[in-house]
């Protein structure tokens, strides 16, 4: 399961984050650095998420190490990558490097006390432009992939007739990550299926793609995957097109009222 770090941190909570050294105070600043990479990931298997994205500034963490950060830079001799494994980095901090001030809600939060210093913030140096535009729903991303995940469990033959669920009713973990729900179809085939609670991209196409590849399958049945989003963008399913053992769903949200009075 794909999460924006904004709502994840958010969702965790300021306190518990510092409690598990996700975040450190410094001067007036609650940051992360390279210290917060693996007790953020501990929190990330705990809750069952794969990945930590913020997609407006092409930025992500995956529970194996995987990492983006297009603004990541170095002053040292060592010219570092921005993409890659979080293994490669000599200086793991440069996983958060320049965007601090745009996926640390909590980074100025001044809501425990008076500030203990002045210190100045770090330098925030940024040229690439923002990646595209997601639906981001600001309460709660997380919460609401939880509640999709929930749903189809109870209703899976809503998303294709015939689907039912293998995994015992629980995440499976494979070498890539976690599979939010597995199934069989009428036909046999294992159907790994991922939920992204907004808009779904490229990224996700391949997401998905090596959870299939990682799937145990020791029949050696046929594999596909659905990925259900609120909405793809452009990318996603220009990918899909060329991919047909994926299917793109798209779920809305529904309101009923009946008079109770």
């Amino acid at each position: 399961m794909e999460v924006d770090i904004r709502e994840f941190l958010k969702e965790i909570g300021r306190e518990k984050l510092v409690a598990h050294g996700v975040l450190k105070r410094i001067g007036k600043q609650y940051q992360l650095r390279g210290t917060s990479i693996g007790p953020l990931q501990d929190l990330m298997r705990e809750r069952g998420v794969t990945r930590l994205v913020a997609r407006d500034r092409r930025w992500f963490l995956g529970v194996d190490g995987e990492f983006s950060n297009p603004l990541a830079w170095t002053q040292s001799p060592v010219t570092e990558i921005k993409r890659g494994n979080v293994s490669q980095l000599q200086e793991k901090g440069n996983v958060f490097k320049n965007q601090k001030h745009h996926i640390n809600p909590f980074l100025n939060d001044k809501s425990n006390g008076p500030e203990v210093s002045s210190d100045p913030p770090g330098p925030e140096v940024s040229s690439d432009p923002p990646g595209p535009e997601v639906l981001q729903d600001s309460s709660s991303s997380f919460s609401l992939e939880r509640d999709l995940q929930r749903a189809l469990r109870r209703n899976i033959e809503q998303l294709e007739p015939g689907l039912k669920i293998t995994d015992g009713g629980t995440e499976r973990t494979v070498d890539a990550g976690r599979i939010d729900i597995t199934a069989e179809d009428g036909d046999g085939n294992l159907v790994v299926i991922e939920l992204k609670a907004g808009t779904a991209g490229r990224d996700n196409i391949g997401q998905i793609l090596s959870y299939m590849g990682s799937i145990e399958n020791p029949e050696g049945k046929g594999v596909r995957g659905i990925l259900v989003a609120h909405d793809f963008d452009h990318g996603s399913v220009m990918a899909a097109k060329l991919v047909p053992i994926i299917s793109l769903k798209a779920y809305s949200v529904q309101f009923t009222f009946e008079d109770r009075g």
